[in-house]
């Protein structure tokens, strides 16, 4: 359990989504914002599990996984394809 550097993580990763999603949604090619979003997610489930006194490896496994593959689908699903349109 290490909080400071799980708060940390989870500041880092809520606002590089939020940025990416509110602002950089359009203005970057595809690939690149899935990825940052993918990151984004990453970012929160290891700040999440880094707070918590015992997450065991198939914690940090299931979470990593699931949130690295659908916060960018939450983003698509939400916002429309990303990149520049026409």
């Amino acid at each position: 359990m290490n909080t400071l550097v799980g708060v940390a993580l989870l500041v880092d990763g809520s606002v590089a989504g939020l940025i990416t999603q509110f602002w950089l949604w359009r203005r970057i090619p595809a690939p690149a914002a899935f990825a940052l979003l993918a990151a984004a997610g990453i970012a929160l489930g290891t700040g999440g599990l880094l707070v918590q006194d015992r997450a065991g490896p198939g914690d940090w496994a299931l979470t990593l996984l699931v949130l690295g593959a659908l916060t960018p689908l939450h983003g698509r699903l939400v916002f429309g394809s990303p990149g520049r349109s026409g």
